[in-house]
């Protein structure tokens, strides 16, 4: 029986046309339609937006997990020094922050003996500049601690005072041993 002959079978008997299921007929053109689709697309400008959509998240990733870090290295280098801070003895650089122009915070490197204080960065942030004062600050301090080791020393100032202050806690009775 020819598809045709069929197809009116099927009405006659169900009284609507055959469903896509189980017409062969349908089912050969949808796949040859879905075929052609395929074969005119181009998956070139997909593939690129895809790629620039892991590369933008991996890239956002990364400076997550850059900026927690940073945070965690800070927290750590500030306990540090408040414990037992580190400085070069005879240091004559030291780095200050200041207002340039309306909107940007200049770095400027501080010479002790008298010199000019000389403009090392500039930037829209006032957090971004003591960063940036921050980082020049330790380079120098592992500069100076690579080349001429016994020029740094540790301040006891902090460790003094908090031994001072436990040393009166106890004598006036406010801890018991």
């Amino acid at each position: 029986m020819n598809y045709r002959q069929w197809k009116k079978n099927y009405k006659k008997r169900y009284g609507v046309n055959p469903p896509a299921s189980i017409d062969k007929r349908k089912q050969r053109k949808a796949a040859a339609r879905a075929l052609n689709v395929l074969a005119n697309t181009d998956f070139s400008e997909a593939l690129n937006r895809a790629a620039e959509n892991i590369a933008s998240g991996l890239a956002n990733i990364m400076r997550t997990l850059g900026s927690t870090c940073d945070r965690a290295g800070t927290v750590c280098r500030n306990v540090a020094e408040n414990i037992q801070p580190l400085e070069i003895r005879g240091n004559i650089f030291s780095w200050d922050i200041r207002k340039y122009g309306t909107c940007h915070y200049a770095v400027y490197e501080k010479n002790a003996l008298g010199g000019a204080d000389e403009l090392r960065a500039i930037t829209y942030s006032e957090a971004a500049a003591e960063k940036i004062a921050e980082i020049l600050r330790a380079d120098q301090l592992e500069y100076v601690r690579h080349t001429k080791p016994e020029r740094i020393q540790k301040r006891q100032g902090a460790a003094d005072a908090l031994t001072a202050v436990f040393k009166a806690a106890c004598e006036t009775g406010g801890f018991e041993q």
